[in-house]
């Protein structure tokens, strides 16, 4: 809800931009910053929602995007035709707002892992009446500074909005390597198609026209990777990996394709393949991270793979300038995304498997989750044990 109300008022606020300076805060800040926020918590409730129909839930959800892709074009020439662009931003902000509405919709849920947190918070507070004691007693304890340092605060304020231990797991910092990859050559092809295909002697209408075929494969794939089941051995992790590797695959052989028609069929199929990376990244974030931990990892990953989004065409760009070839930029690109789907798979090995053979789960949790609530009550346990035996050195100091 917060998102939709920022991303309208930064169309709104657009009302009265005297400078380019003032659009770039606007319509660049304040919307991109309330979008992020809109989607970051849309999807992370979806994984929390759905477990055995995620990625078909994902799939759905994502498909907005890409028919909003085709309307909004011509919908804001529209109102600018008939009411000039600070007349269309207003209307546009009012769209926007919408948002707002459709997010009060959203209803939040509480899983077994955010239980099992609360339960043993409470049991390591009933665990140590010794505390409670002195404190009606009003008997002062020497804390050290060292405990309540700044560096520890500030840790704990972020570990409060996001769960800072992801960062601590071999399984969650390769996903995140190979995340960034993936950004860094996303958007490769889809800039430079179209001037590779000026530079074949293709006319500008049918060089445009690459891209509308690009975003037709994008829809497919978005509403049809939703049908794709799920094996025991073959999980959404590796669908997403080896997804991502196929776009890297058929990239690395872009620079063959010099007449339109194979350029239009390029299009097609990294469109499509595009478009199924996107439910699949959604539903393999809940896999890694877990379901009751999906805001932070979802936050964490969108992070770094908007890194890669804005650092990736500018070095294919430099590319283009040393190399004065369009090929070179392709090949980039397709290198980033073959090792992006490659490192997925090196999660299979046993060095990064998130549990030990003895442990044991209930049945009916499912994936993500599951492997989350053991690493919940692991983190929980030690902890509990290290706050009791600091409380003991405490007392043991106080009564000397």
């Amino acid at each position: 809800m917060a998102g939709g109300v920022i991303s309208s008022a930064g169309f709104l606020l657009s009302l009265w931009a005297t400078s380019l300076f003032h659009l770039y805060v606007t319509v660049g800040f304040l919307t991109g910053f309330g979008y992020s926020l809109s989607l970051i918590t849309t999807m992370a409730t979806i994984g929390r929602y759905f477990t055995t129909h995620r990625l078909r839930a994902n799939s759905i959800a994502a498909i907005g995007a890409s028919f909003v892709s085709f309307a909004f074009p011509p919908l804001f020439q529209y109102l600018m035709d008939e009411y000039t662009w600070r007349g269309a931003l207003v209307i546009i902000g009012g769209i926007v707002l919408q948002v707002a509405g459709f997010g009060a919709l959203e209803r939040p849920i509480l899983l077994k892992g955010d239980v099992t947190a609360d339960k043993s918070s409470e049991n390591v507070q009933k665990s140590s009446p010794q505390c409670s004691r002195f404190a009606d007693n009003k008997i002062n304890v020497n804390v050290t500074t060292e405990k309540y340092s700044l560096t520890k605060v500030i840790l704990g304020k972020i570990s409060s909005v996001i769960d800072i231990t992801l960062l601590t797991e071999p399984r969650f910092l390769v996903f995140c390597v190979a995340v960034f990859l993936f950004g860094f050559g996303r958007f490769v092809p889809n800039i430079y198609i179209v001037p590779r295909a000026r530079a074949f002697g293709v006319e500008e209408y049918p060089s445009a026209f690459l891209l509308s075929i690009l975003a037709i494969g994008d829809i497919i794939g978005r509403a049809s990777v939703g049908l794709l089941p799920e094996w025991s051995r073959f999980r959404r992790v590796d669908q997403y990996a080896m997804n991502t590797f196929l776009m890297g695959f058929i990239t690395l052989f872009a620079p063959l394709a010099k007449t339109y028609a194979t350029m239009a069929v390029y299009s097609g199929f990294y469109g499509l393949l595009m478009g199924g990376c996107v439910p699949l990244l959604y539903s393999a974030i809940a896999e890694i991270g877990g379901a009751n931990r999906m805001s932070s990892a979802l936050g964490i990953i969108m992070f770094l793979r908007g890194i890669g989004n804005l650092a990736g065409p500018p070095f294919a760009g430099w590319l283009r300038d040393i190399t004065c070839s369009f090929d070179a930029t392709l090949l980039e690109g397709g290198s980033c995304l073959v090792l992006a789907g490659l490192l997925p798979f090196v999660l299979h090995l046993r060095v990064f498997q998130p549990t030990e053979p003895g442990d044991k789960v209930e049945e009916h949790e499912i994936d993500g989750t599951r492997l989350s609530l053991l690493a919940t009550e692991r983190e929980e346990l030690s902890t509990a044990s290290t706050q009791g035996h600091e409380t003991s050195v405490v007392i043991k100091e106080t009564a000397f």
